[in-house]
């Protein structure tokens, strides 16, 4: 038993929906281990919606959504509108199955017009919009299935439901012909005609389809109804062309004739082709049930898949080529351009093809009929963004089509969105130490990324992490992703490799120290070094609170030199050598004093005034003493001590001892 939901139940759905749609956004903060499509995915169930999650949190790049932002996102808005969506869906496959395309047409249309419209308002994120116009969808389709049924239960005249280029038609009232639209409605004795590159599909009210091809002329001889019985009686007369028929399942209160100038035909077959012209009629049954043939003497009955040529009163058979393999576009392609090329295997033994494409799998709204193919390619004209079917059969030597081979689905999608690329490491400002680094990033799955122009493997999420090699100095890190729209994205980076220790600096081995300091008996110390680093080359230092104390450059030769105010308290300064971009290339510490105090002499023991020996021995310190004599004459030094021996003579012997430190203070003992 069949169950309708009432108005009742579809007013409560529809307060509910306005109710999800008046919800305040979630807030849902970016993890880790997020990427920006996989987290649209999982919130809204659709990860194409990432550039509106962008546009709603005014985030002008995906390289701006960081871990731990906090990102608005229309969670009930987006279940609402996509279960509006589907109960529209529901309704248009009710409808249809019970026969709105051909009973009730305008109003299925507007249905599926105005939920193709909701679509489209759901790629911008107008969740109100998708939610009204999917209502009007349903009601537009419950309207359709009503004027369906009612239309099933009387006769009907047969529909034109589909047109492509130009179709012309002339009823018995009609003194010319005129041009025939989908939806238009045929009566009986009533011709119907193709012009160039056009087909035309005509359903009758059981739903039977007949497709004429290009330059094809056929009239409706007959349409009958018996009311008490429900019969139908059809009967086509093909004049020239071709047409591919597909008819509902025949009974015996239903049946179906073809007719051809001098030939008839007896059928319960439902699948079946009729090509009429000068060089004979042919005929091909697809179908277990037999397509009967007589005319000018000759008579043959095909069974499935077998084909016959009648001319000149001969009857010429033959088995019909089975089907090709389609090569590419396969599994559900997406295709970026308007013009599709599309290839197949080559069939041994045809001499041409047949190709279809279509906008539905049953091949009702045709795109591309093209007959007589040489070779094993066809691009197709311009084709609007839209799912599409396409099939080919194989034309034997007679002419003959063959099986369909399977039909393949693809997409013409129009891209014009960059796609999503971030650089996650290196960050800016990076300096390197070590020859290799790793680059870690994500882009779309389906994009191609390269790294300086090298491929990059994708993650099935579309992450990356590979290893780099750097040269010494600035690395410049780009990555390109290109989508298989051919969109492209890039960001770069720029990554300093400074290898440890290639900048060194070396004070000069003659500057007076003391300690481990850098000595001088002035307000101020005159440095001197050697480095390995570039002419030129900024030198900034500093003290030990980071203030600037000097400025210079690198001299010829790699002369590095500078002046630092002292005090008698020791201080610490850090000599920093700038590479051109501003970073630290070479780094050096160093601690200086002013020193203003003597050596001080001290003897181990007292000096005698006077001694019957006759050699005097002096032992002793000189603290930081680097030089002493006696006498004039240089005295040994030894760890801030001395020991020296002078043979007396008789009478007073006079002795000057003079001590002088690395800044040249004096200390003297007579």
């Amino acid at each position: 038993m069949a169950h309708f939901v009432g108005a009742g139940a579809h007013a409560q759905s529809d307060l509910t929906a306005r109710g999800n749609l008046n919800a305040p956004f979630e807030i849902v903060q970016f993890g880790e281990t997020d990427t920006l499509r996989d987290f649209v995915g999982e919130y809204l169930g659709d990860p194409d919606l990432w550039p509106y999650v962008l546009q709603l949190n005014r985030i002008s790049s995906p390289a701006d959504v960081r871990p731990g932002i906090s990102i608005s996102l229309p969670v009930q808005q987006v279940r609402a509108a996509d279960s509006a969506l589907l109960e529209s869906l529901q309704a248009i496959q009710s409808a249809t199955a019970e026969g709105a395309q051909v009973f009730a047409p305008r109003e299925i249309g507007d249905a599926i017009e105005s939920r193709d419209n909701a679509i489209a308002q759901r790629e911008v994120g107008e969740w109100r919009q998708v939610v009204d116009l999917s209502n009007i969808s349903t009601l537009l389709a419950k309207e359709a299935l009503d004027i369906a049924i009612a239309q099933r239960d009387r006769s009907a005249e047969a529909i034109v439901s589909d047109v492509q280029g130009r179709v012309e038609g002339r009823a018995p009232a009609e003194p010319s012909w005129s041009g025939r639209a989908r939806d238009d409605i045929l009566v009986e004795f009533e011709r119907v005609r193709t012009l160039s590159d056009s087909t035309t599909q005509i359903t009758f009210r059981d739903l039977s389809r007949l497709r004429l091809n290009a330059n094809s002329n056929a009239t409706i001889q007959r349409m009958r109804s018996d009311p008490l019985t429900g019969g139908e009686v059809t009967k086509v007369s093909l004049v020239n062309g071709d047409f591919y028929a597909l008819l509902n399942q025949l009974s015996e209160r239903t049946s179906f004739e073809i007719d051809v100038e001098g030939i008839e035909t007896t059928t319960d077959s439902v699948d079946f082709w009729i090509k009429n012209d000068t060089d004979g009629a042919r005929f091909v049954n697809y179908d277990t049930a037999a397509l009967e043939i007589s005319g000018n003497g000759a008579a043959v009955s095909l069974g499935r898949n077998e084909g016959a040529v009648l001319s000149g009163g001969t009857a010429r058979r033959a088995n019909v080529l089975t089907s090709p393999q389609l090569a590419a576009p396969v599994g559900d392609a997406i295709i970026y351009t308007a013009r599709v090329g599309l290839s197949w295997d080559l069939f041994e033994g045809a001499e041409a093809y047949w190709v279809e494409v279509a906008s539905d799998s049953g091949f009702n709204q045709m795109a591309v009929s093209e007959w007589g193919i040489r070779g094993s390619g066809f691009e197709t004209p311009a084709l609007p963004p839209s799912q599409y079917f396409w099939r080919v059969a194989a034309l034997d030597a007679l002419g003959l089509p063959g099986e369909w081979s399977r039909a393949e689905r693809f997409v013409v999608r129009v891209d014009t969105t960059p796609p999503f690329l971030t650089l996650l490491s290196p960050g800016p400002g990076v300096i390197s130490d070590v020859p290799e680094i790793e680059v870690f990033g994500a882009s779309e799955p389906l994009a191609t990324v390269l790294l300086n122009g090298a491929p990059v493997e994708l993650g099935s999420d579309g992450s990356f992490l590979t290893p780099l090699r750097l040269q010494p100095g600035e690395n410049r890190i780009t990555l390109r992703a290109t989508d298989p729209a051919g969109n492209q994205s890039e960001t770069s980076q720029v990554v300093v490799y400074r290898p440890a220790s290639v900048v060194e600096i070396v004070f000069d081995a003659g500057l007076p120290r003391s300690g481990e300091a850098l000595a001088t008996r002035s307000a101020e110390l005159a440095v001197s070094a050697q480095t390995n680093a570039t002419t030129g080359a900024p030198v900034t230092v500093r003290d030990e609170a980071g203030g600037l104390v000097a400025q210079t450059v690198v001299g010829a030769g790699g002369a590095l030199q500078f002046s630092v105010p002292v005090d008698a308290t020791v201080q610490s300064y850090n000599i920093e050598i700038l590479a051109p971009g501003g970073a630290v290339e070479g780094r050096a510490s160093f601690a200086a004093l002013r020193d203003e105090i003597p050596p001080e002499i001290a003897f181990d023991l007292p000096v005698e005034k006077a001694t019957g020996e006759a050699e005097l021995r002096l032992d002793g310190t000189v603290g930081d003493a680097v030089q002493l004599t006696l006498n004039g004459e240089s005295v040994p030094v030894l760890e801030g001590r001395f020991a020296v021996a002078r043979v007396l003579t008789p009478g007073a012997n006079g002795f000057d001892l003079v001590a002088i430190d690395a800044v040249g203070n004096v200390a003297a003992r007579r």
